[in-house]
């Protein structure tokens, strides 16, 4: 394959075209949200976080540019939880989460933000001499903050709703 071919390129736009035709097809029907398990995902992956930053840690510029990153992501989380619906059944007081077609979207930008800034960002990092660690550790951070903040938002929300039906 040639250098600059974009045969990788279209690949992975079919690949994750593939993946988001599958989950619209599943915004479809509810699932079932439960608020015991919520926290189990933020916390995997917060013990990656601080596992990855303990074996290397970044220098001074990488950790101020990680928090940048941890509260955009915190912001991007907190959007995104908004975009999502959550029902509750008023007999069972089950709850279930429905998101939007507009979340999906919502993600299928962040992806997209994400595709451009690898190209344009691979030649400004290797001009500006970034280290690669540095740019995981920030797109890590940015990834974490999303994740914890998006479940931590489900979780009020989803709390207040089964304290108001059962009120």
């Amino acid at each position: 394959m040639p250098p600059n071919s974009p045969t990788p390129t279209l690949i992975a736009i079919a690949i994750v075209a593939f993946v988001f035709a599958l989950r619209l097809r599943r915004l479809q029907r509810g699932k079932r949200l439960r608020l015991e398990w919520l926290w189990l995902m933020p916390a995997l992956f917060g013990g990656l976080v601080v596992a990855m930053f303990a074996a290397s840690p970044p220098p001074p510029l990488g950790w101020a540019a990680s928090l940048v990153a941890l509260a955009i992501g915190a912001g991007l989380g907190w959007q995104r939880a908004r975009l999502v619906r959550i029902e509750i059944d008023p007999v069972t007081h089950q709850l279930s989460q429905r998101e939007s077609p507009l979340a999906l979207l919502f993600l299928l930008g962040i992806f997209g933000v994400r595709a451009l800034l690898r190209d344009v960002g691979a030649q400004e990092a290797a001009a500006l001499h970034v280290n690669a660690l540095v740019v995981t550790d920030v797109l890590i951070a940015l990834a974490f903050g999303l994740i914890a903040t998006q479940r931590l938002m489900l979780f009020l929300r989803a709390r207040a709703l089964l304290a108001a039906a059962r009120a």
